[in-house]
């Protein structure tokens, strides 16, 4: 819905009509100073001790026909301070006609909008809503016009009117005048619904309340009145209503408002009215489907229709038509579907047949749709079928008759070709939009053919040419160029020009249809669009052809294109410059002439297509022209040059290209203008500030510079080092393009050695290298132009300073080998200077080699290797030092190139063997290494062939004896293992060889060796016949003999060990005499650091094992290699994949090291001999998780499991050893099954020996082992039950947690297997189980259902000792409530009572016990008592087996529990006398037992009472006094005694003293159990119940236990306790206290969580008030906090006693206050106010408490100002000593600075200045004078809430208090208000009278002068200069005359500024206030002549100043003078006179 957020309101209400009754003539004012004199008279006149009610009503009258009449009264009245108070406070009290017309003046008020929010904040909502329910109808009026005019500014945007309208209720109060029941006068009613139009939007808050009140309804009859504004507003508020509450629109249409709202847009009624329908009916549409239906069944659409097209049918405009547009068509859209659906549906309704509105409406409605269609979202994708709609528009345009329907067409498809976003969806639409204009001003004859152009173009599917009939169309535009009107030229030739840029055809339709004259016509006479078009179409058709461009020149367009180049736009010079490039063939010199007058003359302003075309000419001419001076070319050329040293930057660009197109092309005539005449200026240039203009400057000057075969030297010889600085600059400049420009013109002039000097020391690499890197070819091929100049004069070091700088360099030069021959010497110099770069080490400025740029663009390879096949020696050399840098980072690539040309692998061999170059051989090793291990067949071919295979291998072997380091600088060396640690371990990439030119030669050849072996055999006999193994024996013995050192070739020790695994595979290698002098070598070398060596050298044991030799395998297993090899198993390929693919690669073994050891240990002899036992803590790390090597835990197991078998020395070594815990870790990573039931049996074994399952390592086990029972393979579950059987026999293991995870699995097993298998799983089960209740419960979570399987066990025939099992482990499960509550459970009893009935005494105690236990469910005992059991339980108890008879006991127990009858049955049965018989012997357990029993069978009445009874009560206290005696049984036994003696009977009938009764009771009032204390509790409370056991003696022994039972913290405890001491407290205060009892009472007091019940804390707050009631003593006892919570009591002598306490409190200890403030005492005093309890006392506290400042510091204390404040307002408040204390805390609080600016500050500013209003004594007027200066010293916002209280007016009348005191805080608190302008509204001449008042009454009474009056005027008029120029401040001056003479020093400086700023102020206000102000002051001149005697020295400025500027005349009489000077053209003489110390003056000749 398209809606404007705060409507206008100016539309909404009716024209004001409220007027005064009586009109009352004002004086004309004719200036701004009767203005101001007379709108301030009028507010003074206003005051209520100035003016009757009449004479207000009159001022009223005026100030209303004054503020009507000038809009500058309007502003005064607005801005002044006191006129809102005024007028507000007539609208509450002023008489009828005075509020008519305040009310009036504020409705003029509001209409401007700076002064509406000053009314707004002013407060007139209140009054003018009162106003509004007054009888009178034109009070009614004026009041509801003021809330329109008021409220017009909404709520969108002003927070603080939004606040005060919704506060102030103005929306609620507005819709209670609508109701039916008000029957409210027309003009009231529109402003009112105009009010709430501006108030409710669509997001307000308070819409479902307007619902709830009929707001429906009264809209709706709203909507009916005939009254254009209330129906307009109503409709507006029933739209935002809808959109707010769509629940609501079911009873809105339920109303029949959709045809009041249809009927509303009818013609006949106001715009406005139709607007805000509309608006009503889109948001209806939007919100409701039920909407859009009754719309539809409405006649709706057809209405909406009408009201789209109704602005153009009636002429109507505004911004009301076009809210009645816009809101019609959104609601249709709305109806449709949305604006897209719209447009469709007005296609297909305006060619159906059967019309729901006029076609020309439907069809103006969707022009309309078309037009303002807008697409926000899915901008890629068509939003309809534009074409459809097109369709329908061409079909509707066709057969047409109808004139407005046809205009109509056209107007929707204008709108249609001109929406830019359904636009770009249509073929040709631009040309349709054309061709529809042309149609709608074409002539009658013409206008069918265009109709007929536009329907083709848009049906036929053709172009434009073809639509408009190819040549008939052309001629009939071109028939309108000259004949139609200007529109219909541009018309015309805008098509024209479309159609040349889409068909060639129609170029020469053109020509041919002589087009060509009246479009060259057009350029001279038509308009500046048509011209512009014109220009493009005879460019287009120069473009076209050279006859065409022939035609138009001869039509004279050249003068018409140079004519349009001087008046054109920018695109006609465009166009022209563009047409006159492609006319001009020849350099004229009448052409030049004229575009040099164009170019030198004032107009055009713009010269850049002037010079485009200028050097276009000029780029023509010939040479002697150009060159000859005084030619028009020349001048041409010169003129150009001249052009740059032009101010405008454009032509200067302009200039500056034209200038480097011409030396570009021309070159013959560079040698001729490379002069300092044309240099300079180009040079100059290229400090230009604009890019493009410098760019262009540089562009020419590189064309001048560009070397030729002559005067190369000399040619910009005068251009010095020093002038290349720009040019150098602008090579550095971010845009690339200019750049290079720079660099083109800068690489021509670095062939002079000073400017190459100069470049490079302004850092001019840096700009080439980012012009290698980001120009163009040509840029880059410059810019290597300019860095080979400059490295012929400097070091490479000098040159390149980076890495990039030298990554460029090499590529480059690299490159340009491409382009050369190999037997020139340019690429000999190419790769000599890029081996120097290569050579170049890393240094400062290069962190990286420049080599390995090379390797980072593996392209520049190609021609380093072409060199290499098909250079000459050295060539080649040189290639292979820089391709061996290589090796190491593109191997693969080099041994492509390398192979692909295999002339180069010839070259390689031949250069290694022949080389003299140590560099050479070892760079030609390494490349061959690359390609033979890539290309390992055709390098070898090649090889072979060549005859080079083995004199290489014999020079490689050579290389390797000699294993010299090379010592070139240019060659580096590196360890290997760093090269391995980066290569194969830590990257894990895929394994590269060394880089050849960083390692020893003798690693090059023996890693070469190694591949060359691998790959033929009869190189490894070569190798060997060479002496090779005699070398590598050599080699290891020398680093075995001293591994540290650093020798020779130690990076070529693994590669050794390679190469001799590779020999051994070798058997006559192996039988060498060599290999048994290398196995201890390869020994020492297992230990190695590093993991490669160990690796080849197990490699090289594994080839020897292999062989079969006993003798060579007894050799290494003593030679101490089997702890190398261990450290070797379980490598995986993953983990190592360089070295398993090296192993791979020379078809070695994966996993050498284990192959050695399962070798070794098969032989007897290793396996039990102490290598062996050494290598059990070896193989036990391995079973710990090795991230490097997972596949060593397995092999480690099968190892060890071998070696402990049969060996229990082996077994504690394995123990100690960690196996254990190595065992268990490896489980949890869930290994293969095999390992799996390996690692059970292992452990199995293990746990076999005693020792090791007291280990801690076997607890850990546990968790694996559970795990294996769970999900292990059958043999790996059997394994791990045998196992847990073992370790359940460990306590620490059967106690763990992890123990409770064997259940399942051994429950499974109870069903699942044999019954041995169920024997061990209930023996495993019960030993878990049993003692431990949580083990047990866990049973509940378990699958399956255990007790089904002892069931059946129960049931079977199985052994006895099996039952017995079965039904020890039902004990234990019938101790859970779900296992008893199991049906088979109920089953289980018949089973268990035969195991009661047998004979076995195990099998009797095992069923007795699980019987037992299974009656803890009720639903058993009944089951159980079916079987008539009490007998044979009571028969039970009895005999010596305590086990039996406490499980009969317990059963008997739970038999009698609710079950009267069977109670009385075991009383008959004697079980009362089975129990007492075996209770003097029976255990304490026992003894428990049947005192519970004693309790369940006292618990009934007729048993408590009978004889057997009273039996029980003596042994029981004999039972209760047995040390031994548990909790339990003491809890029962006293429970059974309360139940004997509680009753009435039964204490009647107790024989004990109270002694004998108290006194036991007392020590089980100190029981550590809660119910024993309980019942010991109880039973005394009952006992103290008696009065004679109140005032015993032992009574007082109770207090003790009591107080300490009330200090527990338990609610039951704590209640009975602190009721006894409520009763003991009276009479035994004392005892309380002195047993600690203050303490005890405390905390429960303070308890806080949870919180005691209010009964119990009243009752100890109730039991501490006596005891401090007692003794005032006692009150420094009780802690603060205590005192403070008992002030929360709800009995008035606690909080009295509570208060007294924490007064004493704060007068011995002023610091407890802080506890006080802390514990909450505020808050609590806070209370006791607002409830008016105890005033005093609680506001002296309060007062005592924010008098301390660290109270005062804490954020509790701001929140009590808020309280204050609402207490002193409080009219229920009569004390006035707790109002005068209230009143001193909020002056404690108002001296903290940041409770000042608290938010609740403004309550108590309010409170203070109510109370002062109050008439108060003197005392709390000056407390609440001083209160209030600090509140509004701090904040603004407390000023203004002061003022808006009426405080100003209260202080002013302090000001003249009798009492000084009172007066001087007062004047005070006045400047604090206005010492800034926070308040400037407030401030007034009525003020400066108060404070004048002031002033006079002290100097009258001849008191001493109020300083502080005089300072407060000073600030007022310091902070509000408009003051200077009223009455009061003229008025104030002899006041301050007075004061001045007669005042203090302080006073007189006061006056002293205050006088001072009136007189800064004469000089800008009006002459006759100022000339009155300065005459008055002019009385103070005696006075300060006496000042500039007698004053301080700080006085004197201003005294002496006021002394001069206050009127006087002094007259001095020179009676001669000396030296006069006559001025010029005068007559009389000057002289200048000094009076006094003043400046000099300059005097006025009266007398000459």
């Amino acid at each position: 819905m398209s809606k404007s957020p705060s409507p206008e309101p100016q539309d909404c209400g009716p024209s004001s009509s409220s007027k005064p009754r009586e009109s009352y003539g004002i004086t004309a004012a004719d200036d701004l100073d009767d203005t101001v004199g007379t709108v301030a008279r009028f507010i003074e006149q206003l005051h209520a001790n100035m003016s009757s009610p009449s004479e207000k009503e009159l001022i009223t009258a005026q100030m209303l026909g004054i503020a009507r009449a000038r809009k500058e009264a309007r502003a005064l009245i607005g801005s002044h301070g006191q006129a809102m108070p005024l007028f507000i406070s007539i609208l509450r009290s002023g008489t009828p006609i005075a509020k008519l017309n305040v009310a009036a003046i504020l409705t003029v008020l509001c209409k401007d909008e700076d002064l509406r929010l000053k009314v707004l904040l002013g407060g007139c909502i209140p009054p003018l809503l009162s106003l509004l329910k007054s009888e009178s109808t034109e009070t009614r009026k004026a009041a509801a016009e003021a809330i329109f005019e008021v409220s017009s500014g909404g709520l969108s945007d002003d927070h603080v009117g939004m606040k005060i309208f919704v506060t102030e209720g103005v929306v609620p109060t507005l819709w209670e005048q609508l109701s039916p029941t008000n029957k409210q006068d027309k003009v009231v009613e529109g402003f009112v619904t105009g009010a709430l139009r501006n108030l409710c939007g669509e997001k307000d808050g308070y819409w479902r309340a307007t619902l709830e009140a009929g707001g429906v309804d009264i809209i709706v009859g709203l909507l009916s009145s005939d009254n254009a504004a209330a129906q307009s507003n109503a409709a507006s508020l029933l739209a935002r209503l809808m959109l707010a509450f769509s629940d609501s629109i079911p009873k809105v249409i339920d109303s029949g408002v959709v045809k009041v709202l249809l009927h509303l847009l009818g013609q006949n009624n106001d715009t406005s009215v139709r607007a805000s329908a509309a608006d009503a009916l889109e948001a209806l549409s939007l919100k409701s489907s039920a909407a859009k239906k009754a719309i539809v069944d409405a006649n709706g659409v057809h209405i909406l229709i009408g009201a789209v097209v109704a602005p153009s049918k009636e002429c109507m405009q505004g911004e009301h038509a076009q809210a009645l547009q816009g809101h019609a068509t959104h609601a249709l859209a709305n109806i449709c579907g949305g604006m897209s659906d719209l447009i469709l549906y007005l296609g297909e309704l305006s060619r159906s047949s059967c019309l729901a509105a006029p076609v020309a409406d439907i069809v103006g409605a969707l022009a309309y749709a078309l037009m303002v269609f807008e697409q926000t979202s899915g901008l890629d994708e068509e939003p309809f079928d534009v074409a459809q709609v097109e369709d329908v528009l061409v079909m509707l345009l066709k057969p047409c008759d109808n004139k407005l329907v046809q205009d109509r067409v056209l107007e929707a498809m204008a709108s249609l070709y001109g929406n830019t976003y359904l636009s770009r969806w249509l073929n040709h639409a631009e040309a349709k939009q054309v061709l529809i204009g042309l149609i709608t001003m074409a002539a009658a004859d013409v206008h069918e053919h265009l109709i007929l152009y536009l329907t083709s173009l848009c049906c036929d599917k053709v172009g434009v040419w073809e639509a408009i009939g190819n040549r008939e169309g052309i001629q009939l535009l071109i028939s309108l160029l000259g004949l139609s009107s200007e529109q219909h030229q541009e018309y015309a030739v805008q098509l024209l020009a479309i159609l040349t840029n889409q068909a060639d055809d129609c170029k020469w339709a053109i020509t041919a249809a002589s087009g060509i004259p009246p479009l060259v016509q057009l350029l001279e006479t038509g308009s500046q669009k048509a011209r512009e078009d014109a220009a493009h179409i005879l460019w287009n058709l120069c473009c076209h052809s050279e006859d065409i461009c022939a035609c138009v020149e001869s039509a004279g367009a050249i003068p018409a294109f140079l004519w349009l180049l001087r008046i054109g736009g920018p695109k006609g010079q465009e166009a022209s410059a563009k047409a006159l490039t492609k006319l001009v063939r020849t350099a004229d010199s009448a052409t030049i002439n004229q575009l040099l007058a164009l170019l030198l003359g004032d107009i055009p302003s713009s010269k850049a297509h002037i010079i485009r075309v200028l050097g276009h000419v000029l780029t023509m001419a010939l040479h002697e022209d150009l060159v000859h001076k005084g030619s028009a070319a020349n001048k041409g050329l010169k003129s150009l040059v001249q052009v740059l040293n032009s101010t405008n930057e454009e032509t200067q660009e302009y200039a500056a290209s034209v200038l480097a197109d011409l030396f570009s092309t021309r070159q013959d005539i560079c040698d001729s203008f490379a002069t300092d005449e044309i240099v300079h200026p180009c040079m100059k240039l290229l400090t230009s500030k604009t890019q493009d203009v410098a760019t262009q400057s540089a562009r020419a000057l590189g064309a001048l510079s560009r070397p030729t075969k002559s005067k190369i030297a000399n040619k910009m010889a005068y251009i010095a080092a020093a002038d290349v600085k720009p040019l150098i600059k602008l090579t550095k400049t971010s845009l690339i393009g200019a750049a290079e420009t720079a660099v083109s013109a800068l690489a021509n002039l670095l062939s002079d050695s000073h400017i190459a000097a100069e470049a490079l020391a302004e850092d001019i690499v840096l700009a080439l290298t980012r012009v290698l890197g980001d120009g163009t070819s040509e840029g880059k091929k410059n810019a290597s132009r300019a860095l080979h100049q400059l490295l012929k004069y400097f070091p490479v070091g000098d040159v390149l300073m980076g890495n990039s700088q030298c990554r460029f360099a090499v590529l480059s030069l690299v490159d340009s080998l491409n382009a050369m021959t190999m037997d020139t010497t340019d690429a000999a110099d190419a790769l000599e200077v890029n081996a120097l770069l290569c050579r170049t080490k890393k240094g400062i400025n290069l962190s990286y080699p420049p080599w390995s740029a090379l390797a980072e663009s593996p392209s520049s390879l190609e021609p380093l290797v072409r060199c290499l096949a098909e250079g000459p020696p050295a060539l080649q050399d040189k290639s292979i030092e820089i391709l061996s840098r290589l090796c190491g980072e593109q191997p693969v690539l080099l041994s492509d190139l390398l192979v692909a040309r295999s002339s180069s692998i010839g070259s390689l061999a031949n250069r290694t063997m022949n080389s003299t170059s140590l560099e050479v051989r070892v760079g030609g090793a390494a490349l061959l290494t690359c390609s033979v291990k890539e290309h390992k067949q055709q390098s070898l071919d090649v090889l072979d062939q060549s005859g080079c295979l083995t004199p290489l291998v014999e020079a490689l072997v050579e290389m390797v004896k000699r294993n010299s380091r090379c010592t070139s600088l240019e060659v580096e060396v590196s360890a290997p293992r760093d090269f391995i640690e980066r290569t194969a371990f830590q990257e894990g990439k895929e394994f590269d060889v060394p880089d050849p030119a960083t390692i020893l030669g003798g690693t090059v050849a023996l890693w070469l060796l190694s591949i060359l072996s691998s790959c033929l055999s009869k190189n490894r006999i070569t190798i060997m016949e060479a002496g090779g193994l005699e070398v590598l024996s050599d080699k290891l013995a020398s680093y075995a003999s001293n591994p540290q050192a650093e020798l020779e070739d130690t990076e070529g020790i693994w590669i050794s060990a390679l190469l001799l695994a590779i020999l051994f595979q070798e058997e006559n290698v192996v039988l060498s005499p060599e290999t048994m002098r290398i196995i201890p070598s390869l020994a020492l070398l297992l230990r190695s650091e590093e993991v490669i060596d160990r690796y080849f050298a197990a490699q090289a044991m594994a080839s020897l094992v292999c062989s079969g030799s006993k003798g060579i395998n007894l050799v290494i297993a003593n030679s101490g290699a089997i702890a190398g090899l261990i450290t070797l198993i379980g490598n995986m390929e993953s983990d190592m994949p360089n070295l398993f693919a090296l192993s791979k690669e020379f078809s070695l073994g994966q996993n050498p090291g284990q192959v050695v050891l399962e070798t070794l240990f098969e032989i007897e002899d290793v396996r039990v001999g102490s290598a062996a036992r050494k290598s059990i803590p070896l193989l036990v790390d391995l079973l710990k998780p090795i991230p490097d090597r997972p596949g060593a835990p397995p092999i480690a197991v099968q190892l060890l499991t071998h070696i402990a078998d049969g060996s229990d020395t082996n077994k504690l070594i394995m123990g100690e050893a960690g196996a254990l815990d190595a065992l268990t870790k490896y489980l949890s990573l869930s290994p293969q099954d095999s390992t799996e039931a390996d690692i059970c049996e292992l452990l199995r074994i293990l746990f076999g020996h005693q020792d090791l399952i007291r280990y801690e390592a076997s607890l850990s086990s546990l968790n694996q082992l559970i795990a294996v029972l769970r999900l292990g393979s059958k043999n790996a579950r059997f394994s791990a039950a045998r196992a847990l059987h073992q370790i359940f026999d460990a306590e620490t293991v059967r106690d763990s947690e992890l123990a409770r995870q064997a259940v399942q699995p051994l429950v499974d097993m109870l069903s699942a297997a044999s019954e041995s298998e169920q024997e061990a799983a209930l023996v495993s089960l019960i030993k878990l189980t049993s003692g431990n209740t949580s083990k047990a419960a866990i049973m509940t979570d378990v699958e399956g259902n255990p007790l089904e399987s002892l069931y059946k066990i129960l049931l079977s025939a199985s052994s006895l000792e099996l039952k017995r099992n079965a039904a020890q482990l039902c004990f234990i499960l019938f101790g859970i409530s779900k296992f008893r509550s199991n049906p088979l459970a109920s089953e289980c009893i018949q089973p268990l009572i035969s195991l009661m009935q047998s004979d076995s005494c195990a099998a009797l105690e095992s069923g007795i016990c699980a019987f037992e236990r299974l009656l803890d469910d009720e639903q058993h005992v009944e089951l159980a008592a079916a079987y008539d059991i009490v007998d044979l339980l009571v028969g039970l108890i009895s005999g010596r087996n305590h086990i039996i008879i406490e499980a009969s006991v317990c059963a008997l127990i739970k038999l009698g529990k609710d079950c009267t009858p069977r109670k009385l049955d075991m009383v008959k049965a004697g079980v009362i006398d089975n129990c007492l018989e075996i209770l003097p012997l029976a255990s304490s357990s026992l003894c428990s037992s049947i005192a519970e029993l004693f309790r369940i069978l006292t618990n009934n009445n007729a048993i408590a009472r009978s004889s057997d009874a009273a039996k029980i009560v003596e042994p029981l206290f004999m039972v209760l006094l047995r040390p031994d005696f548990i909790l339990w049984g003491q809890h029962s036994a006293l429970q059974a005694l309360v139940n004997i003696l509680e009753k009435p009977q039964s204490l009647a009938t107790l024989k004990l003293t109270p002694s004998q009764v108290i006194e036991p009771l007392i020590s089980f009032l100190e029981s550590p159990s809660q119910a024993i204390q309980q019942l010991g509790t109880e039973l005394l409370t009952h006992l103290l119940a008696q009065e004679h056991f109140q005032q015993d003696i032992t009574t007082k022994s109770a207090v003790v236990p009591l107080v300490q039972l009330a200090g527990v913290g338990i609610l039951n405890l704590q209640q009975t306790a602190i009721k006894a001491l409520e009763k003991i407290s009276s009479s035994w205060p004392k005892a309380v206290a002195d047993a600690g009892g203050i303490f005890e009472l405390a905390k429960v007091i303070i308890q806080d969580d949870p919180h005691p019940p209010h009964v119990l804390w009243e009752s100890a707050a109730l039991v501490l008030s006596n005891v401090l009631r007692f003794n005032a003593e006692y009150y420094f006892k009780v802690p603060i906090i205590v005192l403070v919570k008992m002030l929360h009591s709800a009995l008035e002598s606690t909080i009295t006693v509570a208060l007294n306490a924490l007064i004493v409190h704060e007068r011995s200890d002023p610091s407890s206050v802080e506890q006080m403030t802390e514990a909450g005492a505020i808050d609590a005093l806070l209370d006791l106010l607002r409830s008016h309890q105890c005033e005093e006392a609680s506001g002296r506290l309060l007062e005592a408490l924010f008098n301390n400042v660290r109270v005062r510091e804490m954020k509790v204390s701001k929140y009590a100002i808020a309280p204050l404040a609402q207490y002193l307002l409080d009219p229920q408040t009569r004390s006035e000593s707790g109002r005068l204390l209230a009143t001193l805390a909020l002056g404690d609080l108002s001296q903290h600075e940041g409770h000042a600016r608290a938010s609740d500050s403004v309550s108590a500013c309010r409170a203070l200045v109510s109370l002062l209003e109050d008439q108060p004594t003197e005392d709390m007027k000056m407390v609440a004078i001083c209160a209030l200066q600090n509140f509004v010293m701090r904040s603004r916002t407390n000023r203004r809430a002061v003022a808006e209280a009426g405080g100003i007016l209260v202080i002013q009348e302090l000001l003249l208090s009798p009492n000084a005191d009172v007066a001087v805080q007062a004047a005070l608190l006045i400047k604090f208000l206005f010492s800034n302008h926070t308040l400037q509204e407030y401030v007034s001449n009525e003020l400066i009278r108060s404070l004048t008042a002031a002033l006079e009454r002290d100097l009258w009474s001849a008191a001493t002068i109020n300083e502080e009056v005089l300072r407060t005027l000073n600030v007022i008029f310091a902070n509000f200069p408009k003051l200077h120029i009223s009455e009061a401040a003229t008025l104030c001056i002899p006041h301050l005359i007075g004061a001045l003479k007669s005042g203090s020093e302080g006073a007189q400086e006061a006056v002293l500024d205050t006088l001072c700023l009136l007189k800064h102020s004469w000089s800008t206000m009006p002459i006759e206030i100022a000339k009155s102000q300065s005459m008055i002051a002019a009385e103070a001149i005696p006075i300060l002549q006496m000042l500039m005697k007698t004053c301080p020295p700080s006085f004197h400025e201003r005294a002496d100043n006021l002394l001069h500027c206050l009127p006087g005349c002094l007259t001095v009489t020179i009676k001669r003078g000396n030296n006069l000077k006559q001025a010029m053209g005068a007559t009389n003489a000057f002289c200048r006179l000094t009076i006094g110390n003043g400046p000099s003056r300059q005097t006025k000749v009266t007398t000459f």
